[in-house]
């Protein structure tokens, strides 16, 4: 018998006498209960809707260059303050972490990215509403 045979049947036998093992241990029933954990946030699906929300207003910009009319308005303002709104909270969430500035500043941002959010919503609506909208506005600029 060659030595490479004696290694070759070695090298078979052990790894059968860990299949053995393997085998019988997973008869063995569990005796801690596994519990699953909850992620609050998906962060994935979250940036996945920002990136086609982002995509989406693509069309709204030439559209809105030649279609006037309140609704047009209403549909850029709530694009518009959506978008702007993702993009200052994940600066806010970049930038504003509680181990960098404390835990009660990162608190004040976040809430000051949803007061400049609520009060950009309220400025364009009401430049819509009592004044000519932003589409006319967006014509009026550009044809100066």
């Amino acid at each position: 018998m060659s030595v490479l045979s004696q290694v070759c049947r070695h090298t078979l036998r052990s790894r059968l006498l860990l299949a053995k093992t393997f085998a019988a241990s997973s008869v063995v029933p569990r005796t801690r209960e596994v519990t699953t954990t909850t992620v609050a946030h998906d962060h994935a699906s979250h940036f996945k809707i920002e990136r086609y929300w982002a995509a989406g207003m693509l069309p709204i910009f030439p559209a809105a260059y030649f279609i006037h009319g309140p609704y047009m308005d209403a549909a850029l303002t709530i694009a518009l303050t959506l978008h702007i709104h993702w993009g200052l909270f994940a600066v806010m969430q970049d930038y504003a972490r509680p181990i960098l500035i404390g835990e009660s500043a990162a608190k004040a941002a976040c809430a000051s990215v949803y007061v400049i959010s609520i009060l950009l919503l309220a400025g364009l609506l009401h430049f819509n509403y009592n004044d000519v909208g932003l589409t006319r506005a967006f014509e009026l600029v550009f044809s100066l």
